[in-house]
């Protein structure tokens, strides 16, 4: 999600509506694609696997061979705005330490080449820096919104699903990816049967700080997840009013602060409790960094364990490893 500052918000509002469109444009658009890191004959098998707003291949990493033999249902990785599936690095590489193989791990790229912006405080990811670097990246950030990005994960999923021949899968969500992959899952209720876990972390089910009251029309993706907002509702809830948050056969996890201090993104009473769901397993890291509910270690060990007893078909209610 973008981390915009209050200064940085507030000097938004009072751009005014014309500066407002000119913003959208200019920063909407991605540099170009993101690193491809997936299995070679992913990208043979799915040629037609692009971007459907900008037209350029979707990045990403996962797999090892078409069918290859499998421990755990497919995980897909979705990550938050500004950033790219290389933010997923020192996660992929906590679930190998664990003895999941890239056969089992799939991120996709949704907006193109991404930023720096999902750094933690206290996990490095050398390797996205690296891979930035080495493909020219031009210190900008790109924003983007949840709506546009529906095609590319509903394609994603179903070439994972395809590839590996499991219809079963799970998803590990950050951010704006947490609203993304609901919206995908709402817009294509086919798939929830399917779906064995939902780990959302940080995400804006409820709203955000950095979409306060009046930046609806100022900020790309606010006009969605301001708190308020008809999308949000439309989302949390079915057409009768009941609430359509968690749903079975899947497991449900979310990862946050639950301060109102530690994430820059749910800062205050307001905020503090919007990553939750109803009806998941809402685990509280008091405290806890934005990027660092994603990347700490000790955390991905919480969710990973979820993941591995959704598999097996245990149910968990607690938030340990």
């Amino acid at each position: 999600m973008k981390r915009f500052s209050a200064l940085v918000v507030t000097a938004l509002l009072v751009a005014g509506a014309a500066s407002a469109e000119n913003m959208h444009l200019a920063r909407g658009v991605p540099q170009g694609p993101a690193h491809i890191g997936f299995a070679t004959d992913f990208q043979a098998l799915n040629p037609g696997l692009k971007d459907e707003q900008w037209g350029f291949r979707i990045g990403g990493f996962g797999g090892i061979s078409s069918g290859a033999a499998r421990t755990h249902v497919p995980v897909i990785f979705v990550h938050g705005n500004n950033v790219d599936a290389a933010d997923w690095y020192p996660v992929q590489d906590d679930f190998r330490v664990a003895n999941w193989t890239d056969q089992e791990l799939w991120a996709l790229s949704y907006n193109g080449l991404g930023g720096s912006n999902g750094s933690a405080l206290f996990t490095a990811n050398p390797r996205r820096d690296q891979e930035h670097t080495d493909m020219g990246w031009d210190g900008q950030t790109r924003v983007t919104s949840n709506e546009v990005n529906v095609p590319d994960l509903y394609n994603f999923i179903l070439a994972v699903r395809a590839y590996t021949g499991s219809n079963r899968f799970s998803i590990v969500s950050h951010s704006l990816g947490v609203t993304l992959a609901r919206r995908t899952l709402k817009v294509h209720p086919e798939l929830r049967a399917d779906l064995v876990a939902f780990v959302g972390i940080a995400g804006g089910n409820e709203g955000t700080t950095f979409c306060p009251p009046g930046s609806e029309p100022l900020v790309e993706s606010c006009d969605e997840i301001a708190a308020g907002t008809p999308w949000l509702w439309d989302l949390n809830h079915n057409a009768d009013g009941s609430w359509d948050e968690t749903y079975s056969p899947a497991r449900w996890m979310t990862v946050y602060d639950g301060t109102g201090a530690g994430d820059p993104a749910y800062v205050g009473p307001t905020y503090a409790q919007s990553p939750s769901l109803d009806g998941a397993v809402n685990c509280v890291f008091p405290g806890t960094y934005h990027n660092d509910l994603r990347m700490d270690p000790a955390i991905v060990a919480v969710y990973r364990a979820f993941l591995e007893a959704a598999d097996g078909g245990i149910p968990r209610t607690d938030c340990a490893a």
